[in-house]
């Protein structure tokens, strides 16, 4: 009867040291994407040599954008500020 009681308690340990949980460290790295790099020239985007850029994207004389929310309009190649807000 001793005997086995002991190889019960025996047997007890044994498992036991095989069902500790297993902790794992996780470093989380930040992820950096790097956007590719677009150059708009006015051959390429169809506009003149007085165009406006507002967020990489080319504008003709007299087009109308809304940034910030007021609305913009290209004044030779400049973002005059109309008081209109959008």
């Amino acid at each position: 009867m001793k005997r086995s009681i002991a190889l019960v308690f025996i047997a007890a340990a044994a498992l036991a040291g095989c069902s500790r949980p297993v902790k794992e460290t996780v470093i989380e790295r930040p992820v950096y994407v790097t956007p590719p790099a677009t150059v708009v020239t006015p051959a390429a985007s169809g506009a003149t040599s007085a165009s406006c850029i507002y967020a990489s994207q080319a504008y003709s004389h007299g087009a109308m954008s809304c940034q910030q929310g007021r609305e913009f309009r290209c004044n030779n190649g400049a973002w005059d500020r109309t008081e209109v807000s959008c």
